[in-house]
């Protein structure tokens, strides 16, 4: 029996990289490079090349797609031991390709895969879940910055616990992809709460333990309020423990959102950072605009920030940075 089900989970594995990873990755790669050739072809015959390489790019990743919900759905009907069912599957796939320019540390890139396998009719609150990076071990400038840096891709079931509306409460368990095992446990809770007819409240509480680097958390607390001119007003603070590197971080922001049109918005952010532990003080000052709009339908995203990060470890120089992102979604619901 033991046998049987590692044979199983080898052709789950098996087919998720070669029906669903390999094409989308392609597909992301076509997407970001600009199909310069793609159509070429086929261009002299068109009218609009443009138009032709987009009805190209989409029908591929319309077909990746399909292939991620069949493949949540087949997982899903397998571990119901049944094959007949109506729920819809939310399985998704998310590649995002990260890009940074600065004028201390130089240009580099990083691709990143993440997504949930849904089982609806296993059950309505677990989900398989996987990451090709998880920040929960990064420190907290790279997290408030936006740096992508790998720490480790992981894979696991993550249920979902209903203390009603103003709650979200998750809880993850799996593994870290490296060897030895590294078992780890994952515990997020949200709460949103009005502060009368204006303000509100926003709580995001994380803790996590991994058997290497050991445990810690991350404690976000925001207020919110919409101003006259249509904009959002944030105040948010932030604490994050991490046992492996013996320090608490801190930070504090002040952030404008703009809602420009459908599925495009525009943040101004300025905030500090600093350790808390084991002698409180204050390494970094930032400003940042973050620009973010859906470049095709609601599936492939663009964003844009350009920064300015002033930090202690750098004298006090002012450094210009510039963060690209593309961000490509496969779902089909």
């Amino acid at each position: 029996m033991p046998h049987q089900i590692s044979y199983k989970i080898s052709n789950l594995q098996s087919a998720l990289y070669k029906q669903v990873l390999a094409p989308a990755v392609a597909v992301f790669i076509l997407f970001s490079s600009g199909v310069s050739t793609v159509m070429a072809a086929d261009a002299a015959a068109e009218p609009d090349p443009q138009l032709n390489r987009w009805q190209w790019l989409e029908g591929r990743r319309d077909q990746v797609s399909r292939g991620v919900t069949a493949l949540g759905s087949n997982i899903d009907d397998w571990l119901a031991g049944e094959i007949i069912g109506d729920e819809t599957n939310e399985t998704f796939l998310r590649l995002r390709l990260h890009q940074q320019l600065g004028s201390l540390d130089g240009y580099h890139s990083k691709a990143k895969i993440g997504g949930s396998l849904d089982l609806p009719r296993t059950s309505e609150r677990w989900k398989l879940i996987f990451e090709s990076d998880n920040n929960e071990l990064n420190s907290l400038l790279d997290t408030v910055l936006g740096e992508e840096k790998s720490s480790g891709a992981i894979g696991g079931f993550r249920y979902l616990q209903d203390l009603g509306d103003e709650w979200e409460i998750t809880h993850d368990i799996g593994l870290r992809g490296r060897l030895p095992v590294d078992p780890y446990y994952r515990f997020r809770a949200r709460f949103q709460q009005p502060l009368g007819d204006i303000w509100s409240l926003g709580i995001s509480q994380k803790i996590w333990y991994y058997r290497t680097d050991g445990w810690g958390y991350n404690t976000d607390v925001m207020f919110s309020r919409p101003l006259a001119s249509g904009m959002v007003l944030d105040v948010s603070s932030e604490v994050k423990y991490q046992q492996h590197r013996k320090q608490t971080e801190f930070a504090q922001a002040v952030s404008l959102h703009e809602t420009l049109g459908d599925l495009e918005t525009l943040s101004y952010t300025i905030g500090l950072l600093g350790f808390s532990k084991p002698n409180p003080r204050i390494n970094d000052y930032y400003i940042e605009t973050r620009y973010r709009r859906a470049i095709r339908e609601n599936w492939l995203f663009l964003e844009a920030a350009p920064q300015i990060i002033v930090s202690r470890s750098e004298n006090w120089r002012p450094e210009p940075r510039l963060i690209i992102n593309l961000e490509l979604l496969f779902f089909d619901f």
